[in-house]
């Protein structure tokens, strides 16, 4: 073998060791990444909602309960209160994939962000639960929490508050 040749062996065993290298960080990273964001905080969650008891000719999917599409329908609040986050996150970890596929009817729409991705909840007003548009086992507890910390049970739609003359209590 002439030195031109083992020149080029020798970078090519070189550049191989190197390439196998990076790809072992590469997969350790993409590990201690995934382990990260299972531990990670919610940065904050923002929640969308139309209020109780409301009819529709229609059942709305998860996208429609949105400020574009619904305007001045939709009330909206966001959460960044630290102690909510975490028992919002240790609620939100307990679901489980469901079975049934099911009808649905969503009311409550729910943005959980973090670092490094955005999770998507919705939630029908009692039941009917899909999690990145995935359907999940109810989970009764998580919707209570989340009702409870936009006084869902208290919302006033804006149709009610446009027609007020159609929703006087009968005296």
């Amino acid at each position: 073998m002439n030195q031109k040749q083992k020149t080029i062996n020798f970078l090519f065993l070189i550049f191989t060791l190197f390439n196998f290298s990076c790809q072992k960080r590469d997969k350790k990273m993409e590990l201690y990444e995934q382990y990260a964001n299972k531990n990670i905080d919610s940065s904050y969650i923002e929640m969308f909602y139309i209020g109780p008891n409301i009819s529709t000719p229609f059942s709305y999917p998860c996208s429609m309960i949105s400020k574009e599409v619904l305007k001045d329908d939709i009330n909206y609040k966001k959460i960044d209160d630290k102690q909510k986050i975490k028992k919002f996150m240790d609620l939100y970890s307990k679901y489980e994939t469901a079975v049934d596929s099911g009808g649905m009817n969503i009311r409550i729409k729910v943005l959980i962000h973090n670092k490094t991705k955005t999770d998507t909840l919705c939630l029908g007003e009692h039941f009917n639960t899909y999690k990145n548009g995935t359907k999940m086992k109810d989970n009764k507890q998580l919707l209570n929490y989340v009702k409870d910390i936009i006084d869902y049970e208290n919302t006033v739609s804006s149709f009610v508050k446009k027609h007020p003359e159609r929703y006087k209590s009968k005296q």
